[in-house]
């Protein structure tokens, strides 16, 4: 790999990603401090349903992105990329009135069909955006693809921001405001990749074979990312079903936190995959090796940010306070999800391995639900509930690095063993002991941790 080149683009990345996530973590804050806690819920029932739009664009942008990644610019089909994006235009916004009828038809109230109303338009923006952002990281153009994200939320944030000043108490605007910065990250896209706009059209049957071949590509990816998604998504649909939309605004709040962390980091991956594509299969199982040991010593230090997130968090938000102990739980699922994501993730896609890869989620998401409807059903217990689904999520991970170093020929890790242990501690200090007992506590295992694995720690760097 160009490591001068990896390293500028991942830099961008995260800084660009960094940027965006400031803003985000900035009004994520504040909104449920302005919105009442109905309309917080249903803001929050908004998000929650649009991040499952990408589901719909069937593989094709996965498809894409697989079959063209690493592909330079002047080297790029731009003729098939515009026919296959106008192909997908135009069956994704069928099946957004389809979700726009059906809301009407089964009329659920007027703020729950104006959040599937809305998300029925989100689908065809958003997907097209993803669609575009694809074909720039394709081409490994990863500040334009990161510039656009920074965008994005800029294009939200400042609206956002009068609404805040302004005192606007209901969660619509909010809305509007979050389809349109979608609008303008889509136009920003297009700008950038204007000579394929206007590459020669090949017509509707060549589209439309081009765009199912790649959906064949790229739906095993698709699924996959999908049901990763819908680990969580089993556990936060029954809990807005079991305990309504005030429990559930409360609880997405915290998702929300957590999310961040998750797509920061996933920053990484995005740039690894285009650099890793292009490198000889050695490079790849010594990026694994050591970036496998990198992060088990260094993800585990987010339990430290446990403790003054809790406390300013308090301060803040009082009205929430009672949700800020799910989070013990939650942490695990950064650490774990995060390894998942920029490693685990990244080689599946680079080796082609995207059935194993379905295979595996779509287990841990069946597992999900026996677990939720476990911890619903039967423990009646939101805890529960979240405490099956870290389970799931660590166990994932843990099997999704055995199975990689398995294929590759490598031993299994012992620093992923001590991982576990550092996990283990974490949740069992946090819920027995005081804060400051507890942060003592589990930072001296961590320095006992990385002790015993100095070396390991002198080889990843």
């Amino acid at each position: 790999m160009n490591r001068k080149s990896l390293l500028s683009n991942m830099s961008i990345a995260f800084f660009s990603q960094g940027i965006s996530m400031c803003m985000s973590a900035l009004l994520t804050l504040v909104i449920p401090k302005m919105l009442p806690i109905e309309q917080y819920g249903y803001w929050q029932l908004y998000l929650f349903y649009v991040s499952y739009v990408g589901f719909f664009h069937l593989g094709l942008s996965s498809g894409i992105y697989l079959k063209m990644g690493g592909i330079s610019r002047d080297k790029m089909d731009k003729a098939s990329v515009k026919a296959q994006f106008i192909f997908g235009v135009g069956y994704q916004s069928i099946i957004a009135l389809i979700i726009v009828a059906l809301g009407f038809i089964l009329q659920p109230g007027p703020s729950r069909f104006f959040v599937i109303a809305q998300t029925g338009i989100y689908l065809v923006l958003q997907n097209a955006a993803t669609y575009m952002s694809n074909v720039l990281q394709c081409m490994n153009e990863t500040k334009k693809s990161s510039y656009s994200i920074v965008i994005e939320h800029a294009a939200f944030f400042i609206p956002c921001v009068i609404f805040i000043v302004t005192d606007v108490r209901s969660f619509r605007p909010y809305v509007f405001a979050n389809t349109v910065s979608t609008l303008i990250q889509l136009i920003y896209c297009i700008w950038h990749l204007r000579e394929f706009v206007g590459a020669p059209w090949l017509g509707i049957n060549t589209a439309a074979r081009q765009g199912v071949d790649s959906i064949k590509v790229g739906i095993n990816l698709m699924l996959a990312n999908v049901a990763s998604m819908l680990i969580l998504g089993v556990a936060r649909f029954f809990i807005d079903l079991n305990w309504g939309i005030e429990k559930f605004g409360k609880l997405s709040l915290i998702f929300s936190l957590v999310n961040f962390f998750l797509v920061f980091v996933e920053q990484a991956s995005i740039v690894l995959f285009p650099a890793l594509r292009q490198s000889g299969e050695q490079s790849v199982r010594t990026f694994f090796a050591k970036a496998r040991n990198a992060m088990s010593l260094l993800f585990p230090l987010v339990y430290l940010m446990y403790f003054p997130m809790v406390w300013v968090l308090g301060l803040w938000l009082p009205g929430y306070e009672d949700s800020f102990h799910y989070l013990i739980l939650l942490l695990p699922v950064c650490v774990f999800d995060s390894k998942m994501s920029i490693l685990c993730v990244t080689i599946f896609n680079v080796i082609r391995r995207e059935r194993s890869m379905l295979g595996i989620n779509a287990s841990a998401t069946f597992l999900s639900f026996l677990l939720t409807m476990f911890g619903i059903y039967l423990l009646h217990s939101i805890s529960s509930v979240l405490c099956g689904v870290m389970i799931v999520i660590v166990l994932r991970s843990i099997f999704s690095e055995v199975y990689i170093a398995h294929l590759f020929g490598m031993k299994k890790s012992a620093i992923a063993f001590g991982e576990l242990v550092l996990t283990i501690v974490f949740i069992v200090a946090a819920y027995l002991l005081s804060a400051w007992s507890a942060l003592l506590v589990y930072g001296a295992t961590y320095l006992v941790f990385v002790s015993c694995f100095r070396k390991s720690i002198k080889a990843s760097v």
